[in-house]
């Protein structure tokens, strides 16, 4: 069946254009594409028309889009999500609240777009490494629960700046991709990034990214 209206729902402009972009090229059916930068701009489309698809990331400025994609997916929309995150506290999460596919977005634009013209044939559009995860899961249901990660260390405060150099690290933007959001030099960043590994005792992007998520910088 053609998808003829499309909802992205992204918060950074970057991204948010990038599957503005993709859509179309995957699904030559869409005739309209609405695009959101968070869940507020997101539920204001929603009372206005019905769309057929929405791809949703789903770390937003204002929540996770958890009830966003229960709430599409009870209207009948197609609810992919498009992020970086592929850990188990991300996917079975979206695939819970009525996902239909999961994509990643660091993948190059031909794979995402191959990825995304399988809804068209009534398949789900997931990236490999994510049916893997889910293939994983279930054989692994039985296995007695990883121990929890460690409490997150209230005392080391972070500036409003270190703040944004975290959260956008945590969404897997590189360095000289940050100068360009924040708008400021290419050293001024990693003078930042410097800081903010030195302040948390961290040393590499991963535990950068762990440490946004544990902070609620990305949830």
């Amino acid at each position: 069946m053609p998808h003829q209206r499309a909802l992205i729902v992204e918060d950074l402009d970057e991204p948010r254009q990038w599957l503005a972009d993709v859509l179309p090229r995957a699904l030559p059916s869409l005739q309209c594409v609405d695009t959101a930068a968070n869940l507020a701009e997101a539920r204001a489309h929603m009372g206005q028309t019905r769309h057929d698809l929405a791809v949703v990331d789903w770390s937003l400025p204002d929540g996770t889009a958890r009830e966003l994609i229960a709430n599409l997916s009870r209207q009948g929309t197609v609810v992919v999500v498009a992020t970086i995150h592929d850990d188990d506290s991300h996917v079975f999460p979206a695939l819970q609240a009525g996902a239909s596919g999961y994509v990643l977005k660091s993948q190059p634009r031909v794979v995402v777009e191959a990825q995304l013209r399988r809804i068209e044939q009534g398949e789900p559009p997931l990236s490999p490494s994510i049916a893997m995860r889910v293939l994983h899961h279930f054989r692994q249901a039985d296995e007695p629960a990883a121990a929890a990660a460690p409490d997150v260390d209230e005392d080391v405060r972070l500036t409003e700046r270190e703040v944004d150099i975290l959260r956008l690290i945590g969404k897997g933007y590189k360095a000289a991709e940050i100068a360009r959001l924040l708008s400021i030099t290419l050293n001024t960043v990693n003078t930042y990034v410097r800081d903010v590994y030195r302040k948390l005792g961290i040393g590499s992007r991963a535990e950068a990214a762990l440490e946004a998520s544990r902070r609620g910088l990305i949830r």
